[in-house]
């Protein structure tokens, strides 16, 4: 789903009737997230194909940006505010995994296709 290019309700009722089709399991939509470099490549596809977009997808990532605080992967700050990434947290008590040692690995899970929308 890409913002108002495929979006519009009737498209995302179609892909989830896809999705349904292709027996999946679960629909999870996720927000665009585009990577230093994707970035770039889309930004410049999309104003090649569809100038009239670029205003808005950047008004959209400011007021976004704006709203939450969240600087942009190429602002000195990084990541989060101050540059400094915020420390995970680590469960603690009964139950909780330890320390150190490996990683417990996930259980095996039935081979699945992934769907390609575009």
């Amino acid at each position: 789903m890409l913002p108002f290019l495929s979006d519009a309700p009737e498209q995302l009722r179609a892909t989830v009737r896809a999705v349904a089709e292709a027996s999946a399991d679960s629909v999870t939509p996720l927000a665009l997230h585009l990577r230093p470099g994707a970035r770039e490549w889309y930004l410049a596809w999309l104003g090649r194909h569809h100038p009239h977009l670029v205003r808005r997808y950047e008004a959209v990532r400011r007021r976004l940006v704006r709203a939450h605080l969240v600087p942009a992967p190429d602002h000195p700050a990084g990541p989060r505010a101050g540059g400094r990434a915020r420390p995970r947290a680590v469960p603690k008590g009964p139950g909780a995994p330890a320390a150190a040692g490996p990683a417990t690995p996930p259980e095996p899970r039935s081979q699945a296709t992934q769907l390609t929308l575009l």
